[in-house]
């Protein structure tokens, strides 16, 4: 993460900054937090003189981030992917930033491949076009032709990027606590914790080499799939600030007029690019979280390709099975599913819960309404999320990403093909995974893995206690308690951990001994060898799993 300071470097472009807030009507802002010294009285005469502009708020700070620069865009454009924080009027407004940064020329472009890779440009490739494929804030796409005639795609961080970028999220940083020192009702949405998290996000995208990981992630787990296509990285050529992967050839799905001209059937491949995102989300728990159009391109082949993995969200398994529970709770329009889901992805306790689910059955008293194929879920997703913000509901970052990863796709697919039903599309792919949850080797190793985290919390749990009564003890609050008693809880906890350890063990065994029933040539009973054994020794370990606490009953007694 960049180092957030407490004062500001640089005053120059603090200044900047914050005149331009005051000429685009963000006056009462920097009044509010005791900054109107620091704009130029010229510059305040001036923006007084002028016209004020009539445009709503949201419009306002949009042009104002454009105007601001960069980081400024970038930061708004990490807002538009996040209506856990801020009201969907400003995430639909922000969606529309741009990012209106000039390439920069050739030359420049040469001596950063000459001082990344230490070579001259003509020593690597045999062609390099001079005029970039796609420029953007951090970086700009040149395509080029390695000395093995390989077609690649050569992305090249901006010179001094890092430093702007790492000023301004300084002088955000510096704004973002003085608003939460003025201002209390902004205080509620932690400015400063949210200006931590782009700082975090922005120096990830910064590193081309976690790039190159994440595409090398994404290449792996599709490797089997014929229907996604992953471009190759060349680490050999691939700096911090230069990545170089094999140039997809295909039309990028934001070139409609293109698309439309070549007369490419996008049904099938608007299907396989859902599934494909559906695989990364709830099989891989690892998926792409900026899909915008500029970045999925139809191959060729006919094949949906992925690029631009600066920004990924991961979903560990307990995440995954909530997504689960509440995307299936919207296809199914279960609010009180969907209710409970928002709870427990928020790890928060509401009083008004019965308010919210009544909230959530008018968002899907449309879908009742509406026939199949005219349902947007996408819409429905937004106003559970908005509605989710109001009740003070923070939902994990990584949804939030896989909420609009669905929302923007869902927009794409409808503006190539109105009568597509993600509702249809997705049904099948969710319900596998719901049914895959009842196969008996999946519940097992559940179990297994509960039972050892269970093992895990009752042997640590007598050392956690002793802490804590440790650090009450040397507090200002005392507690009287007898060592002794401490010992007695250290053993009954090991005695539960050891009979934890017999049930799993049982558990396995009986599990082991149902799998494998009808398998192998009948010995005893018309049982297998396999079977006998495990049903055997299952049985011995329950007797004398049960004699000990008989007989621990009686000492009791």
């Amino acid at each position: 993460m960049f180092k957030l300071i407490k004062g500001v470097r640089d005053i120059n472009r603090f200044r900047e900054i914050l005149t331009i807030l005051f000429e685009e009507g963000f006056d009462f802002l920097i009044a509010k937090i005791k900054l109107k010294h620091k704009v130029p009285v010229t510059k305040r005469v001036k923006a007084r003189i002028e016209k004020k502009k009539t445009f709503s708020i949201e419009k306002r700070l949009r042009l104002t981030l454009e105007r601001l620069g960069p980081t400024f865009i970038k930061f708004g454009q990490v807002l538009s992917v996040r209506p856990d924080l801020i009201p969907k009027s400003y995430t639909k407004e922000l969606e529309k930033l741009q990012d209106k940064v000039p390439q920069f020329p050739y030359a420049v472009a040469k001596q950063q491949i000459k001082k990344e890779l230490g070579k001259d440009i003509n020593e690597i490739f045999t062609k390099f076009e001079k005029k970039p494929i796609a420029s953007a804030s951090i970086s700009q796409v040149h395509k080029a032709i390695l000395k093995d005639n390989k077609k690649v795609a050569v992305k090249i961080q901006r010179p001094n990027v890092r430093e702007i970028m790492e000023t301004d999220v300084e002088i955000m940083f510096y704004i973002a606590k003085l608003l939460e020192k003025h201002m209390p009702k902004i205080r509620k949405f932690n400015p400063t914790k949210i200006i931590e998290e782009f700082s975090k996000w922005t120096e990830k995208e910064l590193d081309f080499k976690r790039e190159a990981i994440n595409a090398k992630r994404f290449a792996k787990n599709f490797s089997r799939d014929k229907t996604v296509k992953i471009p190759e990285i060349y680490d050999e050529f691939t700096t911090n600030r230069i990545l170089v992967m094999g140039f997809i050839d295909g039309t990028g799905l934001h070139n409609i007029k293109q698309i439309k001209s070549k007369k490419i059937n996008l049904t099938p491949l608007i299907e396989h690019g859902f599934n494909a995102v559906l695989t990364q989300v709830f099989v891989h728990g690892f998926f792409h979280a900026d899909p915008h159009p500029g970045n999925i391109i139809i191959t060729n082949d006919k094949k949906i390709a992925f690029v631009d993995f600066g920004i990924v969200g991961h979903f560990d398994e307990n995440l995954k099975a909530k997504s689960i529970d509440l995307f299936y709770g919207v296809i199914e329009r279960d609010a009180e599913k969907i209710a409970d889901t928002l709870i427990d992805l928020s790890d928060s306790h509401i009083e008004d819960k019965e308010e919210l689910k009544y909230e959530i059955s008018d968002i899907l008293e449309s879908m009742q309404e509406s026939d199949i194929i005219h349902i947007k879920v996408s819409r429905v997703l937004e106003e559970i999320m908005d509605t989710s913000l109001s009740y003070g509901l923070k939902i994990p970052m990584p949804f939030v990403l896989f909420g609009k990863t669905v929302i923007t796709l869902e927009g794409v697919a409808l503006e190539y093909d109105p009568k597509f039903n993600l509702v249809g599309t997705s049904k099948p792919f969710v319900e596998k995974l719901i049914a895959k949850r009842y196969n008996p080797v999946y519940q097992f190793n559940n179990f297994m893995k509960s039972m050892l985290r269970f093992k895990k919390f009752t042997e640590e749990f007598p050392d956690k206690t002793s802490k804590a009564l440790e650090r009450i003890e040397k507090g200002t609050i005392k507690v009287d308690i007898e060592d002794t008693d401490i010992k007695k809880l250290s053993l009954e906890i090991d005695k539960s951990g050891n009979r934890v350890a017999y049930s799993m063990l049982i558990a396995a065994l009986l599990i082991v001994a149902a799998l494998t029933i009808n398998f192998g040539a009948p010995i005893i009973f018309n049982m297998p060898l396999i079977p006998l054994l495990s049903f055997s020794l299952a049985m011995i370990l329950s007797w004398v799993l049960l004699v000990s606490i008989l007989k621990e009953k009686n000492i009791i007694k």
